[in-house]
């Protein structure tokens, strides 16, 4: 991407949250990359909270305040046990997000169940 394509943030946001992706425009790529997986996990963790306070419906895994499955949660064999995992359901689909770090990096897997 060239800069004169370099992208920019949507002019809905608020001044605050404006101000803190100004602070990141000079990161490099591997930083960005961790900031996004951090903020699509926010998101998804946002959206699971904003749904079990709008609904009564329960999940098949026991799910704690914050979000992470408890319990009976199974980890794929690529994802180690310490991963923190958030329970979504989709259009009748549930979804485990599973979000882990290594070293310096932030990994994260899908799974559909």
């Amino acid at each position: 991407m060239t800069s004169q394509n370099r992208p920019t943030p949507p002019s809905t946001l608020e001044q605050n949250i404006a101000d803190s992706l100004a602070t990141l425009e000079d990161s490099d790529a591997e930083q960005l990359r961790a900031a996004a997986s951090y903020l699509e996990a926010l998101a998804a963790w946002t959206e699971s909270r904003d749904d079990e306070q709008g609904s009564d419906a329960t999940a098949d895994a026991s799910v704690d305040e914050a979000g992470d499955a408890t319990g009976d949660a199974e980890y794929p064999p690529d994802v180690p046990e310490r991963a923190s995992v958030t329970v979504k359901e989709i259009a009748g689909t549930t979804y485990h997000y599973y979000q882990w770090r290594d070293g310096d990096r932030i990994e994260s897997k899908t799974v559909q169940r």
